[in-house]
């Protein structure tokens, strides 16, 4: 990632250009499932999720940074997620912080119009579609040692 080192430019490639499909500005809503769930009911207490997310590219074209702005149910949903590709490691990574105090970072992978997210607790699949004007977003959690559960299920729509 060339963190410190002044002495190596680094030089954009088409994985950073791959990063472009998520650049614009999106709706998206969905139902998110944590509020009362256990591995008997997974679904638990179902919640509307509406939200929008503008992409953007940082300046330079190495970073894309994502504004959210949403609500799951009643609770405002806020964050900035910041994305890129290491050439040294090879490896596109995920850094989000939200509103409620947390900050994550996923691994992320893509496999053709397929993204997907690996954190420790969290992960999710990103299916582009419709030409890349639409995302089918499926997010899971766990708790440590515990066995994956749906945290949300949601749609996004490009609008710009």
């Amino acid at each position: 990632m060339n963190k410190d080192r002044m002495d190596q430019t680094p030089k954009r490639g088409v994985e950073h250009k791959r990063l472009g499909v998520f650049v614009g500005k999106w709706h998206t809503e969905g139902d998110s499932y944590a509020v009362g769930q256990t591995p008997k009911d997974p679904r638990g207490k179902v919640e509307k999720w509406v939200s929008d997310e503008t992409v953007e590219w940082m300046p330079g074209q190495f970073f894309i940074i994502q504004h959210s702005d949403g609500t799951v149910g009643k609770r405002e949903v806020k964050g900035i997620d910041i994305f890129n590709y290491d050439a040294e490691t090879e490896e596109y990574t995920t850094r989000a912080y939200e509103n409620h105090g947390y900050i994550r970072e996923y691994v992320t992978r893509v496999d053709g119009n397929i993204w997907t997210f690996t954190g420790d607790t969290e992960r999710a699949r990103v299916e582009f579609t419709d030409g890349g004007d639409k995302q089918k977003v499926f997010w899971e959690w766990r708790k440590p040692g515990e066995a994956w559960l749906p945290l949300c299920e949601r749609v996004a729509s490009r609008v710009g």
